[in-house]
């Protein structure tokens, strides 16, 4: 194969892990084919996997150009995709093709080079290079290849590329489908003419594209885990419960806005769940009035039990807190002295905590020191989030349904992340613009009313 001049780059850098970000028919996936059967032919007893989204598309992308390349020189398995090759020391070494769905199959395998394919449509795909494929590497010190062109909904690409600013293990490499000399120069001058800008830009150009509608910037999310923020003394507890108590309760921990611990328990039922707040309360000094509870399902009778008496249940269906004044005030309608209009221009409890993260998110004024698998999910989770409003007045995201049905499963971990923000709504309200306040005062004024009547008419008899 002749390789031109951006492939030549790739092939020449002593990078262990690369990180190419190409456009269509740039000559990424063919690059790949060749250096994947040249480390196999060269030493023996080598393994190496190519990942793709899935498994048919492994066989559609790779499976006939490698059964091309190796014709007459490899043993092919065409159900197990396996090319058993023959090396210059008279050994053998494999090349495996699979999809990401099968990625644990590979747990406590080992390899000297693992290329995936098309990285940004592979969900949860940084847990599962911690945790899977990485290890992987380890006995061999091998070598990793993140190929593929940007999509605007993920960001595994861009991450990647941020990994590599301070970890020099790492080295990037760009190239659009014009770089590529072999395709015709009549395809590329069409494409330019008939794509739409932002398709060219991404497809062709493989140049990011931002996500209007996203409600949190992705660079932000990941900033999240690295940031320092000024801190008070409070500390607050967030516990998300599964609807039906099968699934799994999380604990998040945080002083001020920076959480500092998560803790995941599988099938506690209602007194396992008191009993553990208890605890936690107890031993990190949290006060109950600082402690929120999704009050769904299960939720709602931890939230509503008598040794927890002063926690927060929420339900994401209530109605916003009303904590911005409202400039315009109805004609002949009588309001209290010195009691502000309040309003909300919210759908619910839940769209109100959810853009107010975003706001904290996007400006750096929060923080976690969690890591790992609970890292992984939250950024996943928080990055689906659009703002879908309708202009009607009513701010509103997708809804957790709909995230649900994007990431194939519930976006629990973030929801303890939006539950904290409660605190930080209510801390917004001074006492006068307090609903809740006035609420309050208006049943006070009633009872005084009603014991005047009755002593008046004590007084009369």
């Amino acid at each position: 194969m002749i390789l031109h001049e951006k492939q030549r780059e790739i092939i020449k850098s002593p990078a262990r892990f690369k990180v190419v970000r190409a456009g269509r028919r740039a000559g990424k996936s063919s690059l790949e084919i060749e250096d994947m059967c040249f480390d196999a032919l060269s030493h023996k007893d080598r393994n190496i996997f190519y990942i793709a989204p899935t498994q048919i598309q492994a066989r559609d992308i790779i499976w006939e150009l490698l059964r091309k390349r190796l014709h007459g020189i490899a043993e092919f398995n065409e159900q197990r995709l396996e090319a058993k090759v023959p090396t210059v020391d008279k050994g053998y070494s494999m090349i495996k093709l699979s999809g990401w769905e099968n990625r644990e199959n590979f747990r406590g395998k080992s390899a000297y080079k693992i290329v995936f394919d098309e990285v940004d449509t592979m969900k949860e795909f940084f847990i599962g290079w911690q945790e899977i494929f990485r290890p992987c590497l380890i006995d061999s010190a091998g070598y990793a290849t993140f190929i593929g062109t940007p999509k605007k909904e993920s960001g595994n690409l861009r991450r990647l590329e941020k990994l590599a600013q301070t970890d020099k293990d790492y080295d990037c490499f760009y190239f659009t489908s014009n770089d590529n000399p072999y395709l015709p120069e009549e395809e590329k001058k069409k494409a330019k003419e008939e794509l739409d800008f932002e398709t060219y830009k991404q497809e062709i150009l493989a140049e990011y594209i931002e996500n209007t509608g996203a409600m949190f910037r992705y660079t932000s999310l990941v900033d999240v885990f690295s940031n320092t923020i000024t801190k008070n003394n409070k500390k607050y507890l967030i516990v998300d419960i599964a609807d039906d108590g099968s699934d799994k309760t999380v604990f998040s921990f945080w002083e001020d806005l920076e959480e500092y611990r998560r803790e995941e328990f599988e099938r506690l039922n209602t007194e396992s769940i008191v009993m553990k707040i208890r605890e936690y309360a107890s031993l990190d000094q949290i006060p109950y009035s600082n402690i929120a509870v999704d009050a769904i399902g299960v939720g709602a009778g931890v939230a509503s039990h008598s040794l927890l008496d002063g926690i927060i249940g929420f339900k994401s269906s209530y109605a916003p807190i009303k904590t911005d004044l409202d400039i315009v005030r109805i004609p002949n309608i009588s309001y209290l002295p010195k009691a502000p209009v309040l309003t909300s221009d919210y759908k619910n409890l839940r769209n109100q905590c959810l853009f107010t993260l975003s706001e904290k998110v996007n400006n750096h004024k929060i923080a976690s020191r969690v890591s790992g698998r609970f890292k992984e999910k939250i950024i996943e989770e928080l990055a689906t989030y659009q703002d879908v409003s309708t202009g009607d007045g009513k701010r509103t995201a997708l809804s957790k349904e709909e995230v649900k049905e994007i990431l194939g499963r519930s976006p629990d971990h973030s929801d303890t992340w939006i539950m904290r923000m409660y605190f930080v709504v209510k801390e917004r309200m001074i006492p006068e613009q307090s609903e809740e306040r006035q609420n309050l005062i208006n049943i006070q004024k009633a009872r005084f009313m009603e014991r005047q009547h009755t002593q008046e008419q004590n007084n009369c008899r």
